[in-house]
């Protein structure tokens, strides 16, 4: 059976009533960045075992475990512009990688690069407007920014291509050593440039791509409903397809407003007020025998909330809990 996740960001680790509260809630295990670890951003981006031990202790004593563990994009900037430093950087992924299967991460996150990583990139195209009853959501418009020319010394798609593969040539056969599985999100939001600064993993094509050029049972991705959806796909044979192949390791249980082909742009709202049915997407994962963490990820902000925003992952777990059971019933 599929089980709830959730992200964790480092400070969480100072509010033990907090952790205890997610399992309260019914999470069962929680999706991190590796900065959560101590010493992992003093050493650019290099963990330690004491670090790693660190944290998996802390969890234990609420009933909580890692999931999944991220590495950084900023981790892997020198590689992906192809400047003075990429080799430090494969080092410390490896190294990465073989520490997560040594503490018992049984994934580990890789990211792409994303336009906004572009040196001369505008700026953020996040806005939160008010939504049902006044709570706020995210909401993206792509509609001047998907036509600009190339900025001035942005690597090309192909640059951007030979990049990425070189750091999946390089630590796959650590992850393969270790039992790790390597997941990769994609580019967020799903288009092949913003503003002049390509992005490469923006479809089911580019995912294909990878997983072909990088054969490993331990390489696949963190299925991204939310951002699948945007791009104008269909999300049910995304599942299917990468699904049959044993591809998808994590999901992002997000649901969303309309899409970048349609609107020139989307709106990231509460689980059950987008157009996807998350019953359908949740029966989808279950029929192709996912049995690892949904996670709603982004945090919308209601008007009584926290800052940590409790309210609202309430709502989420709840809501998460409430479909596996259905589907549990059901058979």
């Amino acid at each position: 059976m599929m089980k709830i996740g959730t992200r964790i960001s480092p400070d969480w680790l100072n509010r033990p009533a907090d952790l205890s509260f997610l399992k309260q809630i019914g999470v069962d295990c929680v999706d991190i960045t590796l900065d959560i670890c101590p010493g992992y951003s003093e050493h650019g981006g290099r963990a330690n075992r004491a670090g790693l031990e660190y944290v998996a202790e802390i969890l234990d004593k609420v009933g909580l475990r890692v999931e999944r563990a991220n590495t950084l994009n900023r981790d892997y900037i020198n590689t992906f512009l192809g400047i003075e430093g990429s080799e430090q950087e494969l080092e410390n992924l490896s190294v990465n990688a073989e520490l997560c299967g040594a503490i018992g991460f049984p994934v580990m996150g890789i990211q792409c690069f994303q336009a906004a990583q572009c040196p001369g990139f505008p700026g953020s195209r996040h806005e939160w407007p008010v939504g049902r009853g006044g709570y706020r959501h995210l909401q993206v418009d792509l509609s001047d920014a998907l036509d600009d020319p190339p900025i001035d010394g942005a690597p090309s798609h192909e640059q951007l291509w030979e990049r990425t593969l070189s750091i999946f040539r390089s630590v796959m056969p650590v992850a393969d050593a270790n039992d790790v599985r390597i997941a990769m999100h994609g580019n967020d939001p799903p288009v092949p440039s913003i503003h002049g600064s390509p992005q490469i993993l923006y479809n089911f094509a580019a995912f294909d791509r990878l997983f072909t050029e990088v054969r490993s049972p331990n390489n696949g991705m963190t299925f991204c409903v939310g951002t699948r959806y945007e791009s104008g796909e269909d999300i049910f044979a995304g599942i299917r397809h990468f699904g049959k192949q044993g591809k998808i390791f994590h999901v992002h249980f997000r649901n969303v407003i309309n899409t970048i082909p349609d609107s020139m742009g989307y709106s990231e709202v509460i689980p059950d007020d987008g157009d996807l049915n998350m019953y359908r997407v949740a029966r989808a994962l279950h029929d192709i025998g996912y049995d690892g963490a949904i996670d709603y990820d982004h945090i919308m902000k209601l008007p009584t909330d926290g800052e940590a925003g409790r309210e609202y992952i309430a709502f989420c777990v709840g809501h998460m809990r409430g479909i596996l059971q259905s589907i549990e019933a059901v058979g």
